[in-house]
């Protein structure tokens, strides 16, 4: 011990304590169990060194060494760096194509999302009314209709121009019918644009709409139908053939040439056909004003031009291109009106369905017409008086098997001929036989046309030229032009009959059996003398046909063409 502060050479100090008496002093204490020693080695409870810790290093261990750590992750620059040029490559490409490909997407669901709100849309629908016949008949299938407005040069009903399309519930057939826009027709109560209440009234159909407006046109046609319309679709024809131009031309294929395709004012052959606007409106309009008094025919051409012009639209070269959708859809988003649950992609469910099916799936008619030209008492303006029954029958058809009644298929167009072979040289050719003369005719008279009186008139002009009238009528349902029907036994009092009647058209039907008909149509002018006929030729001055001859023999009068 170091010498206390302060302490000199006189201090004394002491020395060891001397141990007491009879005290003992204690021994070292001896580790308690489980501590480690001294030493610093840790035991187990029998004295012996515990097993170092699995991954740990073991101190006081000679030849321990630590876990070797996990190789560092590769950095992004040096994965990029370790890629080919040609990986490099693709993988720019790749990603320059999905950025392509998400940029015309986001651009045409834009478009699509713009035109969709663009269209003007109205309450049209009633789909719980009360004439709804056999609701339960019609889940799945699509009653569209179409409604063309504004014809050019047509007043009043005549400026409407209504189809009814049912497709069915698979999509494999669809039944259009054409609406006389003039028509006599009971429209239910219903809301008019203006959102007033207006009773019901008897009127022609085009007139529920241009005095009511779509909702009351949507009633008057299921009060007529008994069908319920899911889906209303205005159409200005006035910018149909803007939208025509919008495409660049549409193509039209017609099967054949009926006597409603024929009736424009620029026909169109049976085959195919590229239309652009002045010749879709060229087509689309009436050729006569009076050939088409109850307004199918327009309904019919306009039903092809719209059809085949949303077909365009969602072709591939269309929506591929931005230019040409954007200037369709922005003028078609001025043309259409559609109902408030109708949108784009139900125009060309439309569109599709009718495109894709051809032949027999698609059946076509009007409807069965009694009168042309009918004026009830106290109004001015003709009318069209349906067949009420075959109406009610067709649509109860339609209703239950989506398909249209046997009668109300159009006639098929008489077949051609077949080919006349040369006779061998040696056989002297007979001559052919003598046309009947006008007192060997004997035919009835129908009046087709909206002139009342007209068919008595064509009966007394007729018998003046020696024919035999039997009975004077009316026509059910107006004709385009006059026509001469004749049965198989029948068929040279009928060209007898046509040469005597400048414009008629000669129609084969095996209902009449050998009976002749002469319905007087719009073209009908006056009657003319029967040319007499010609001498026949010496036996020996016959001659053999020539091939233009016998093509014009075997010519069809309406041919039928392939449009798949």
């Amino acid at each position: 011990m170091p010498p206390l502060p302060g302490g000199g050479p006189g201090v004394q100090r002491s020395g060891p304590v001397p141990p007491l008496p009879g005290v003992r002093h204690s021994q070292p204490v001896p580790p308690l169990p489980g501590r480690p020693p001294a030493g610093g080695e840790r035991l187990d409870r029998r004295g012996r060194p515990l097993p170092p810790i699995p991954g740990l290093e073991a101190p006081g261990r000679s030849g321990a060494t630590a876990a070797p750590r996990p190789p560092r992750k590769e950095t992004r620059a040096a994965r990029r760096a370790a890629r080919s040029p040609g990986r490099r490559r693709m993988v720019r490409l790749a990603q320059g194509v999905a950025a392509l490909m998400a940029l015309v997407v986001a651009y045409h669901l834009g478009l699509y999302v713009y035109v969709d709100n663009s269209i003007e849309r109205v309450e049209a629908l009633a789909v719980d009314g009360p004439e709804l016949v056999a609701p339960q008949l019609q889940e799945g299938a699509a009653t569209y209709l179409v409604v063309g407005t504004g014809l050019p040069g047509a007043e009043g009903p005549g400026r409407v121009a209504p189809l009814l399309a049912r497709v069915a519930p698979d999509e494999e057939s669809a039944v259009l019918v054409s609406l006389p826009p003039t028509a006599l027709v009971d429209t239910p109560s219903c809301r008019t644009s203006d959102g007033d209440i207006r009773e019901p009234a008897t009127e022609a159909l085009g007139e529920s709409l241009l005095d009511g407006g779509p909702a009351c046109m949507v009633r008057a046609v299921q009060q007529l139908s008994g069908l319920r319309v899911d889906h209303y679709l205005g159409v200005d024809l006035a910018r149909l053939p803007d939208m025509v131009d919008s495409l660049n031309g549409i193509p039209v294929c017609l099967p054949t040439v009926t006597d409603a395709w024929a009736a424009a004012a620029a026909p169109l052959p049976a085959g195919a056909s590229e239309l652009d606007g002045e010749r879709a409106a060229g087509w689309l309009a009436p050729g006569d004003a009076t050939a088409d008094v109850a307004g199918t025919a327009v309904a019919e051409r306009a039903q092809v031009l719209l059809t085949s012009t949303l077909r365009e639209a969602m072709s591939f070269g269309v929506l591929g291109n931005p230019a040409r959708l954007t200037s369709f859809l922005t003028t078609a988003a001025d043309a259409l009106t559609v109902d408030e649950s109708t949108n784009l992609g139900d125009l060309r469910t439309l569109a599709g369905t009718l495109g894709d099916l051809s032949g027999d799936a698609v059946q076509r008619t009007a409807l069965p017409v009694t009168e042309v030209g009918y004026v009830p008492v106290g109004r001015d303006e003709p009318y069209v008086l349906l067949d009420r029954a075959a109406t009610r029958t067709l649509f109860e058809t339609v209703i239950e098997d989506g398909r249209l009644p046997a009668e109300a298929l159009p006639q098929e167009t008489a077949p051609a001929p077949a080919p006349v072979e040369a006779a061998p040289a040696a056989a002297p050719a007979e001559p052919p036989p003598a046309a009947p003369l006008p007192s060997a005719v004997t035919l009835d008279v129908l009046n087709g046309t909206a002139t009342a009186g007209l068919a008595g008139t064509v009966a007394d002009a007729l018998r003046a030229e020696g024919f035999v009238v039997a009975s004077v009528g009316n026509q059910q349902g107006g004709v385009d032009a006059t026509v001469v029907r004749h049965g198989p036994g029948a068929l040279a009092q009928a060209q007898t009959l046509a040469s005597a009647v400048p414009g008629a058209v000669l129609q084969a039907d095996d209902a009449l059996g050998d009976g002749v008909q002469l319905v007087v149509g719009p073209n009908y002018t006056s009657v003319v003398p029967v040319p007499p006929p010609a001498p026949a030729p010496a036996p020996e001055a016959t001659a053999a046909p020539s091939a233009d001859t016998l093509a014009a023999q075997a010519a069809p009068a309406s041919a039928t063409v392939s449009c798949g």
